[in-house]
């Protein structure tokens, strides 16, 4: 990309100032709330959002009274007179509808005089039906503040409701420090739905979690089945807190191998950009990466290509690797 030139704490400082504002604006007037949607699962992603979430909260003075995933929410959070917060990510349009629907259920039976803040989501309609699901459950609520990272988002939903541009939470992590590459390239490749693109067999994707979180994931998802389960998930915010740096460091760690990154992964992209890396971005089947850095990266001169493929995407890579080493 063609613009102001930055490095990796110029780039890091000017996105965490952009996102701070964002959020700022997403948070006026808020000085408590319940996050209900913490992500207990592999996705080192998601877990960045929530820890930049929270290092936001923290820093704003905003009171975390309890935190909850999805999975070991207790009703009476609908009944919370305290300001309730989903996580962000890109869950909202149909494309993981179970995750779709979790958030309508709270849009539905919140309190209605008790503000839903939508954390920063990409969205994207699957089709007409998701559509107005969103239109129908959500976007009517009356206190609602829905953020959207993406210009391309944010007319998706502009027919339905006012939304708020908000980049994505990872920002607000800053640079991120990581060891030094051994190798000249590591492909992160989705594995799931959003696959765009035929990955080389040598890809890896987010690692899958140690021993003890996959129990503790497994057993609060069979709580759905078994309420009375559920209190045994209950846990104090800074534990939650630390399930989500582990992940995220074993994500990073994992990215660290390479000098330059090729991925098709909106977090592996952000991540790479925040260690330092030279990126090479792949489009996911939504378009999710390239609607990312046209609405918050023109103008500025980043370690940052697009390829139509993994083939044309791991020539650039060698490429740019060499010419780094130069």
């Amino acid at each position: 990309m063609v613009g102001l030139e930055l490095g990796v704490s110029s780039y890091a400082t000017l996105m965490r100032t952009r996102t701070e504002s964002a959020f700022d604006r997403l948070h006026d007037g808020v000085d408590e709330l319940v996050f209900t949607d913490f992500p207990d699962y592999a996705n080192v992603g998601d877990s960045a959002i929530a820890l930049g979430q929270a290092a936001y909260w923290e820093r704003s003075g905003i009171q975390v009274h309890e935190t909850f995933s999805e999975q070991v929410l207790p009703r009476r959070v609908y009944s919370s007179s305290v300001p309730v917060a989903l996580n962000g990510g890109g869950s909202l349009g149909g494309t993981y509808r179970s995750i779709s629907e979790h958030r309508y259920r709270m849009a539905e039976r919140l309190e209605p005089d008790t503000l839903l803040i939508q954390e920063p989501q990409s969205v994207h309609f699957v089709d007409d039906k998701a559509r107005y699901a969103f239109r129908d459950r959500m976007a009517g609520r009356e206190h609602l503040r829905l953020a959207v990272r993406d210009e391309a988002s944010a007319v998706a939903v502009a027919d339905e409701v006012d939304p708020i541009l908000v980049p994505d939470a990872v920002h607000l992590l800053g640079a991120i420090s990581a060891p030094e590459p051994v190798q000249d390239v590591l492909v992160l490749a989705r594995t799931d739905g959003e696959s765009a693109a035929l990955p080389p067999l040598f890809a890896v994707d987010w690692l899958t979690d140690p021993h003890d979180l996959r129990r503790f994931a497994w057993w609060s998802r069979r709580s759905r089945q078994l309420p009375m389960l559920k209190p045994l998930f209950h846990q104090e915010n800074v534990r939650w807190l630390e399930r989500a740096r582990r992940r995220l460091s074993h994500g990073v760690m994992m990215l660290s191998l390479g000098e330059t990154i090729v991925t098709d992964r909106l977090h592996g992209m952000l991540l790479g950009l925040q260690m330092g890396r030279n990126v090479v971005a792949i489009d996911n089947t939504t378009g999710k990466l390239s609607a990312y850095a046209d609405t918050w990266f023109g103008g500025l001169d980043i370690r940052l290509e697009f390829a139509d493929d993994f083939p044309t995407a791991l020539n650039t890579a060698t490429r740019l690797s060499r010419g780094h080493r130069r």
